[in-house]
């Protein structure tokens, strides 16, 4: 079964007002070259969703890099999915290693987030991974961050990105063969959903760059890449565009 290839942008907390300039250059590029594969999706800053969003003819969707669990309250500082949704985003990105890591987002806490941004109508790009020091346990540790997911969650909605901890921003990747066998493992994790399980996309993260991704990107069990540093640079990230083109 073929499922959706996607490429993500997270650009984290990077991103004024003249970061426009290179969303702007990552649409011309899709424009231009009349790409509908894969699926562009880019992660500002809560403070430029509005922005990206209003671009005229854009072919790149837009999608936030986190939100809140609940619709609203005496939070401050915090962003609701119904607020994404109004901005007119429809991804968010929730699980990211660095939200558990510096944040302490717990499986409670994340499953919590699932449902409230499948609420408000927001497709969830579900970020896994272990740290270095848990390779050995790495099976059990995705088990365990899977089953976070609720069970009565749209297939549709549902996006997984593999992140090995140790690889984000350090230069480091796991071998092909490993990152192939790892998507495999999750893949056959996720029948305790079936649906999930046959129609759910895996992407790769973790230091995916212009020289790596081909060779990621042409493994039969990856279906995408989210991508940190190289989204920043728009030839980079055209670059890892066009692997699917």
């Amino acid at each position: 079964m073929k499922r959706n290839n996607y490429v993500v942008a997270n650009w984290k907390m990077n991103g004024l007002t003249s970061f426009v300039k290179i969303f702007n250059a990552i649409n011309k590029h899709l424009v231009s070259k009349k790409l509908n594969n894969p699926n562009v999706i880019v992660c500002p800053p809560y403070t430029l969703i509005n922005t990206l969003v209003s671009s005229k003819k854009s072919k790149v969707m837009i999608g936030a890099q986190d939100t809140h669990e609940l619709d609203s309250g005496a939070y401050t500082g915090c962003v609701s999915s119904e607020m994404i949704n109004d901005l007119g985003a429809k991804y968010v990105i929730i699980g990211h290693s660095e939200r558990r890591q510096l944040f302490g987002e717990d499986v409670e806490l994340l499953s919590k987030k699932i449902l409230s941004a499948h609420k408000h109508g927001l497709k969830v790009i579900f970020c896994i991974g272990e740290l270095e020091s848990e390779i050995k346990n790495r099976k059990s540790i995705l088990m365990k961050q899977l089953k976070s997911l609720p069970k009565k969650l749209d297939h549709k909605k549902l996006i997984i990105a593999y992140e090995p901890v140790w690889a984000i921003g350090t230069g480091l990747t796991p071998t092909l063969l490993e990152i192939d066998s790892i998507h495999a493992s999750i893949r056959d994790i996720l029948k305790f959903n079936q649906s999930f399980a046959k129609n759910v996309s895996i992407l790769y993260g973790g230091s995916v760059n212009a020289e790596n991704a081909n060779n990621i990107l042409s493994l039969e069990n990856v279906d995408g890449a989210l991508v940190g540093g190289a989204s920043l640079k728009p030839r980079d990230f055209s670059k890892i565009i066009d692997y699917f083109s």
